[in-house]
């Protein structure tokens, strides 16, 4: 770089400003894609769990309205439960 002249030492610097700025733009969308799965993957998870909560509830001659109330699903899913 030392061997560089004025004018290749700014184009150097901008193309490097760019390559960075990239790189963080990369990263950046990279990190929020992975929280978004994150999210994604532990809601899906609770529902989960509370389809088997009321399936069990369901197992237990629980009547449907209470185990919406309890789990948060519709009578509808519960039903297809």
């Amino acid at each position: 770089m030392a061997n560089l002249s004025k004018d290749e030492r700014i184009l150097y610097d901008e193309a490097l400003k760019r390559y960075r700025d990239y790189k963080n733009t990369i990263d950046y969308a990279e990190e929020k894609g992975v929280e978004k799965g994150i999210k994604i993957g532990k809601e899906k998870g609770k529902t989960e769990e509370q389809r088997l909560i009321a399936a069990n509830f369901k197992k237990r001659g629980v009547n449907t309205e209470m185990i919406a109330q309890c789990t948060g699903l519709s009578i509808e899913e519960i039903d297809n439960l």
